[in-house]
């Protein structure tokens, strides 16, 4: 009875002097610090109240480990994001994309906030680095201009594309190991450091997870127009920052949904040949049109007009090579001008830097990683066997091979490790996929009885 009124106690004075104690930090950092720090300690309370109906509601139903995991990595998270914040202002002096992305979005949000009638001003629009400016300049408008509070946003944003990530698995694979694939998706230290800052990776992990979340829905064909509609949203704001990792993420939903009509036949006829014409349609079109768009964006300018796709994408790999293999961290990367070499490009650029390779603290942390997945791999061998025959008769998991093996191609012509580092974050939810499908045990024929097998012996010997 009394160690229970002592915890009751306990807790209600914890109640009081926690909030009070924050309270005396803010007054504090108000006091001692500048806006760009301490208005993160405004946003860091809010983000969690945020998330915590957003988790209940997109992992409702399942395992419910899963929920309190996913509070951890948005921990993890926003620590990402106090490290990834110390990188590029204190160890690089600002010499990185965000300063300029909170140099443009501080000066959006001070036309602003003056008259929000001209709050058109800060609707993304552009494509690339215009939009991420505007999109800064959108967030500083309601939460002040605060480098801190902008790098914890945005760290979250790529928290929730990661679970939206993690329920696209969750639908689209039955049998899944979720509570390893939960652990290992939200606290990777690729995933928790590269897009938890204000950039590009940030806003593409959440679109293409989102994007992700939509594809599964609709290959398991639950609730077509809806699933239809997420899909579209979440590939067009991916494709207005980077068309070409949209287009990636379309093509491989594209197969995978050539995929979906030829396994689910049964639940497809119930769909109706009108609708899932339209599927199949809405894919391929969508495939095209963003790979279209993803030309003219990666488009060097300088090939000729009436050169055909073929031209301009060895113009935009030669020009992607001369432009990523320039600084520190430089390499040559692999050959790929033959079909035979593609499969070793695609390991490599999947899997580099490995520990031989790393010649420098930047570079031995990723390598270190790595490492650490290839052991996991090793230890998935069990659940590897399975992953041929689920790429041919479940869709997600051929969407998520499909779409690596053509993120690894399209990437084997970037000659810088920092850069491949930061952009292969993207597609680590889909690459770790395989090793947590469902264990394929090989199959043991029981002993033949001695009594069976001295009539077969007799039988072989005549």
């Amino acid at each position: 009875m009394r160690s229970s009124f002592d915890s009751t106690s306990a807790l209600r004075t914890a109640a009081v002097a926690l909030p009070t104690a924050y309270v005396l930090l803010v007054g504090w950092a108000m006091w001692s610090l500048t806006y760009d720090i301490w208005g993160a300690l405004i946003i860091a309370p809010v983000l969690p109240l945020v998330s915590v109906p957003l988790l209940r509601r997109l992992f409702a139903g399942q395992d419910p480990a899963t929920i309190p995991i996913a509070i951890a990595g948005l921990v993890a998270h926003m620590a990402g994001s106090v490290a990834r914040y110390w990188v590029a202002f204190d160890a690089y002096g600002g010499s990185a994309d965000a300063e300029r992305y909170h140099a443009v979005g501080k000066e959006i949000a001070g036309t602003v906030r003056g008259d929000f009638g001209r709050i058109a001003l800060v609707i993304p629009r552009p494509t690339g680095t215009p939009f991420i400016e505007k999109l800064t300049g959108l967030v500083y408008t309601f939460i002040g201009s605060s480098r801190m509070a902008g790098f914890l946003v945005f760290g979250w944003f790529a928290f929730v594309g990661t679970c939206f990530f993690i329920r696209a698995a969750f639908i689209g694979v039955r049998g899944l190991a979720q509570r390893r694939y939960a652990i290992v998706v939200l606290f990777l230290p690729s995933l928790i450091y590269w897009p938890s800052s204000i950039g590009k990776e940030s806003w593409m992990l959440l679109t293409l997870g989102i994007a992700s979340y939509g594809f599964a829905r609709l290959f398991t064909m639950r609730r077509w127009t809806t699933a239809v509609t997420v899909s579209v949203i979440g590939l067009g704001a991916a494709a207005c920052v980077r068309p070409h990792v949209a287009a990636i993420w379309g093509a491989g939903a594209a197969l995978a949904t050539v995929v979906t009509v030829i396994v689910r036949r049964q639940r497809v006829a119930s769909m109706g040949l009108a609708r899932v014409a339209a599927t199949v349609l809405l894919a391929l079109l969508g495939a095209f049109a963003v790979g279209r768009i993803a030309i003219d964006y990666l488009d060097p300018g300088d090939a000729d007009e009436s050169a055909t796709v073929t031209e301009r994408v060895d113009s935009i790999l030669e020009s992607t090579e001369g432009r990523t293999t320039i600084g520190g961290s430089g390499f040559t990367p692999p050959p790929i001008d033959r079909p035979t070499q593609w499969p070793f490009a695609i390991v490599r650029t999947l899997t580099r830097p490995l520990l031989i390779e790393a010649n420098s603290v930047s570079s031995l942390l990723p390598a270190l990683e790595m490492t650490a997945l290839l052991v996991l791999c090793a230890l998935s061998l069990d659940r590897l066997r399975s992953l041929p025959k689920m790429v041919a008769t479940v869709p997600y998991v051929s969407f998520a091979v499909t779409t690596t093996v053509l993120f690894g191609l399209a990437f084997s012509s970037f000659g810088n490790l920092a850069i491949l580092t930061r952009q292969r974050s993207l597609i680590l939810p889909l690459l770790i996929l395989p090793l947590c499908l469902p264990r394929r045990r090989p199959v043991r024929r029981p002993p033949v009885p001695a009594s069976v097998r001295r009539p077969l012996a007799r039988t072989g010997r005549q």
